[in-house]
């Protein structure tokens, strides 16, 4: 692939002979360095590419999106050149409503090359209600402390007022995104879907998760993890060694 042309799309492995590609969406407030280590893992024959969505990171002082919509649009606009082989999305918790919406957007389209399949982690199926109140508009102290509740932000950085003043706007825009999404019935996606889901993650449940079976025409498995909501990071072996099991089929 060589240096990505676009600060959407990352790469911090390149694998020009790669057969496939990985493409990484992100949990609310994570940017593109959570997959960071995935390429060595993986090996050479799968190019791992995580989204780099504006708000954070090297992108930290550019607007974030706070609608589904047109995030999808413009992440599709840039990842398009990156369509050239076989590919996958792998998306935790918000992340997995975006590569479920972005498969649903690239099958609308007869001229892009389709996701072989898709891994979605920690996520409800789309079409059910969202249980917790919405969590945009709480005071700043409330926020934090459901942040907090949450997990995956280490303890120096959530303690850390200053960091979080610049965290925040891109954190609360990824809330206002999920609490404002709305599920519209488009038929089912035509490749496999592989769930994933932390056994002791108190925020979704498995039987949430399982209901993303009805969303696909192909098949749906379903993996449980002995971690919480963030699972990808304290269990990261198993989840890139199931993940690695797939792409390899």
């Amino acid at each position: 692939m060589g240096t990505p042309s676009t600060p959407w799309v990352t790469c911090p492995n390149p694998a020009p002979s790669a057969v496939k590609r990985l493409f990484c969406l992100p949990y609310a407030g994570g940017g593109a360095s959570v997959y960071r280590s995935w390429g060595k893992s993986l090996g050479s024959s799968i190019e791992v590419c995580p989204i780099q969505l504006p708000g954070r990171e090297a992108r930290l002082f550019e607007p974030s999106f706070d609608d589904i919509t047109p995030l999808i649009e413009a992440t599709l606009k840039h990842l398009t050149p990156y369509l050239d082989k076989p590919y996958a999305f792998y998306g935790h918790s918000m992340g997995a409503l975006l590569a479920f919406e972005l498969t649903r957007a690239i099958e609308r389209k007869p001229n892009l090359l389709r996701p072989e399949r898709i891994f979605l982690g920690a996520h409800r199926a789309a079409h059910l209600p969202r249980h917790r109140k919405p969590m945009h508009e709480l005071s700043h102290q409330e926020f934090l402390a459901v942040l907090r509740d949450y997990g995956g932000f280490v303890d120096e950085i959530i303690n850390n007022d200053e960091m979080m003043e610049l965290l925040l706007p891109a954190i609360r825009a990824d809330f206002k995104l999920c609490d404002t999404y709305r599920f519209e019935d488009r038929g089912q996606v035509s490749c496999p879907i592989h769930l994933l889901a932390g056994a002791l993650d108190n925020k979704t449940t498995v039987e949430s998760i399982q209901a993303w079976q009805q969303h696909s025409a192909a098949t749906v498995d379903l993996e449980i993890i002995d971690g919480g909501h963030f699972f990808l990071n304290t269990h990261a072996p198993i989840v890139l060694g199931h993940i690695s099991k797939k792409l390899k089929l």
